[in-house]
């Protein structure tokens, strides 16, 4: 199971997720459909983000300019933001107010990179301790900006970075309480979060295909589908 491999599964998952709330949660009211066909994309979809945040921890760990891969979440973030807004909030744009998931996983990387400057400020536990309380501030505004998964999700991507992303053991307990908490509660979306886990405790550390195209394929295909989708409605509606 590689990194591409990985990609290539959370991006189909939330594509069904999200075509079930873009496209079939409109038509929950006409008769005869069947909103447990909804119900089970929805389900499919919690797949994506544990795999999602393993992914960004796992990043924030490799590579070798931060700076340009928390640039990179950020510009998504805005980018993203429209169509996210149309396909899932009415068409009421607003950067400030129930954002996409990519303002999580820009949160998620700077209580990382947060973590790590204090660690090479202060090589003492004093930075260890002064790190750990980085991921606070990401947290507050990922509720402040109601953000996709909220604190949750800014929560689980520096937890499986605290534990090492590259331990396995450690990679599985993070994202099994992360998961856990997340979803206490709703059964059905815990188990499928749980397969995630499995996946991710597969990885084999190798990469898989891997160029320029294929890297930024991946990071546009978020605001790419959430667009087509809303061309979709539009049509059929």
């Amino acid at each position: 199971m590689s990194v591409f491999v990985l990609k290539i599964i959370a991006c189909t998952a939330m594509l069904i997720d999200h075509f079930g709330a873009a496209i079939l949660l409109p038509m929950l009211d006409e008769s005869g459909f069947n909103a447990e066909i909804y119900m089970a994309m929805r389900n499919i979809g919690r797949i994506a983000f544990p795999i999602y945040a393993y992914l960004i921890a796992q990043g924030c760990t490799h590579t070798k300019h931060i700076g340009k891969y928390l640039l990179r979440l950020g510009l998504l973030a805005i980018l993203s933001e429209p169509f996210f807004d149309i396909a899932f909030w009415s068409g009421d744009i607003n950067f400030l107010h129930n954002t996409n998931i990519f303002y999580t996983l820009f949160l998620g990387a700077t209580a990382i990179t947060f973590h790590q400057k204090m660690r090479q400020i202060f090589a003492n536990s004093l930075g260890e301790i002064a790190g750990l309380l980085g991921v606070i501030p990401a947290a507050m505004v990922a509720i402040w900006l109601s953000t996709d998964y909220s604190l949750f999700g800014v929560g689980i991507i520096f937890l499986i970075y605290i534990m090492r992303p590259e331990n396995r053991t450690g990679r599985v307990v993070a994202m099994l309480i992360g998961t856990t908490a997340l979803y206490l509660g709703n059964l059905n979306f815990m188990l499928l979060s749980y397969v995630a886990v499995v996946l991710v405790a597969i990885y084999n550390g190798q990469l898989g295909p891997n160029n320029r195209l294929i890297k930024w394929g991946f990071y546009f295909f978020y605001p790419v589908h959430i667009a087509a989708l809303i061309a979709l409605r539009a049509i059929l509606m």
